[in-house]
């Protein structure tokens, strides 16, 4: 009985995900993020990138609740291929 949630789980994530992937960009502010909060390779996996925070914060959120994660960060860094910034959600 559990495989069938984590499958229906699962879906939903994969849904959101291309619905993300096809949202427009829009502009974001970026929040400080406090030196303690500091992302390594060892402890978080980097889950993607985002355009917005709410776009950020809604995968994280999903992805906690679904019980596939125990935490996230969503912090804003400068993507050196696209010469651009966005909001990278890392896992952990």
């Amino acid at each position: 009985m559990g495989s069938g949630r984590h499958v229906i789980a699962l879906a939903g994530v994969s849904g959101a995900l291309l619905i993300g992937v096809a949202a427009p960009a829009q502009a974001a502010t970026p929040v400080a993020r406090p030196a303690s909060a500091a992302i390594t390779a060892a402890s978080s996996y980097l889950f993607g990138y985002y355009y917005t925070l709410e776009a950020c914060r809604y995968f994280g959120d999903s992805l906690v609740r679904g019980g596939a994660w125990a935490s996230y960060t969503c912090v804003y860094q400068w993507h050196p291929y696209d010469q651009q910034s966005y909001w990278y959600l890392y896992m952990s």
